[in-house]
């Protein structure tokens, strides 16, 4: 029990990798046992829950961290290395891409592909992606419009069909096995959920456009895809000197492009490989976490970022829902150094 857990002394820190439904009750549970927090993302299903966890971390005297571990992946910290440094100067106007071609394989196969149990893709995959962007644009997003679409998967097929038993299992490119899948990073599943894609109960969103307004001025517009041919993560921001623009993929293919106003000149940099998933942001955030419990300083880093990445999403599928922009309330103070 969860209660015998936070009760025993020597227990120091927690990791919290529940479902995304329960991430905001658990993560209170364990910051008001006063433990160390390391929470999967995405932060919460709910701003609410988000903002009582920074509340209840004010004062506890831990370490309290979410699992966005990109910001720590080489290709994202020399693109803020160049943001720090004044390259493209200020940030005025950004967008983002997440091409997902593995959204079928991943998402609509199981409980994922129902709104009421993931809210929606960009919250459940786009967070790590709207994180970043938050962190390089520096200002607080406060309000959210947002276009969804189900186009590709969904459609009339029984809810309990599965792939085992399909008539056209043997040509369908979303076709899975129950047993031995292996994921992006190379990890084989023993179980994997083998639901229709084109199940009618399906109502998640395979692609959606966020327009985001931000504190300072920026302006954001994050789209994600989940048929495309291509699995990467794109990042273009645009300042009153130049404009950057990054890529990912899992393969570490990183590249970065800054190029300048008034001026012929383009700047590359590829940034190195590293071992671990997520270029290398993975084992670095697991040790970061770890040096922090060690030194015993209560800290919170990201967890602003976190937040408001989750917020976005959050906001953004209410705006889809309702067809109209949505405010985003502001985060409670709290430092978000890394």
């Amino acid at each position: 029990r969860s209660a015998d857990l936070l009760a025993d002394p020597n227990v120091e820190a927690v990791i919290v990798a529940t479902n995304d439904a329960a991430h905001g009750a658990n993560g209170l549970e364990v910051l008001r046992a006063r433990k160390h927090l390391f929470l999967e993302k995405p932060m919460a299903q709910t701003i609410a829950e988000c903002d009582a966890m920074i509340e209840a971390w004010r004062g506890s005297g831990v370490v309290f961290m979410v699992g966005l571990e990109l910001r720590y992946c080489s290709l994202v910290q020399e693109m803020r290395a160049i943001l720090d440094r004044g390259d493209i100067g200020a940030v005025k106007l950004a967008y983002a891409m997440d091409n997902v071609s593995v959204g079928g394989q991943y998402y609509y196969h199981d409980r994922r592909r129902l709104k009421e149990y993931i809210v929606s893709l960009v919250l459940e995959k786009g967070t790590h992606t709207l994180d970043l962007m938050n962190w390089f644009i520096g200002g607080q997003p406060t309000r959210v419009y947002a276009e969804g679409g189900l186009d590709v998967f969904g459609g009339d097929a029984p809810n309990d069909k599965r792939c085992r038993d399909c008539e056209i299992r043997a040509t369908c490119p979303y076709f899975v096995a129950s047993e031995g899948f292996v994921m992006d990073y190379g990890q084989v599943l023993k179980a994997k959920p083998d639901l229709c894609v084109y199940a009618r109960e399906c109502d998640v969103d395979d692609n959606t456009t966020v327009t985001v307004r931000y504190d300072n001025g920026c302006k954001m517009n994050y789209m994600e895809c989940h048929f495309t041919p291509d699995y990467s993560r794109e990042f273009t921001l645009i300042g009153d000197k130049g404009r950057m623009y990054g890529f990912y993929n899992n393969e570490q293919d990183f590249r970065i492009e800054v190029t300048f106003r008034h001026s012929d000149k383009k700047d590359l940099y590829y940034p190195p490989k590293r071992p671990g998933g997520h270029g290398g942001g993975d084992p670095m955030i697991q040790d970061a976490f770890l040096r922090r419990v060690q030194a015993g300083t209560p800290s919170c880093p990201g967890v602003v970022g976190a937040r408001n990445a989750a917020a976005i999403a959050i906001a953004s599928a209410q705006a889809v829902a309702a067809g109209r922009v949505v405010d985003i309330p502001p985060c409670p103070p709290a430092p978000d150094e890394i």
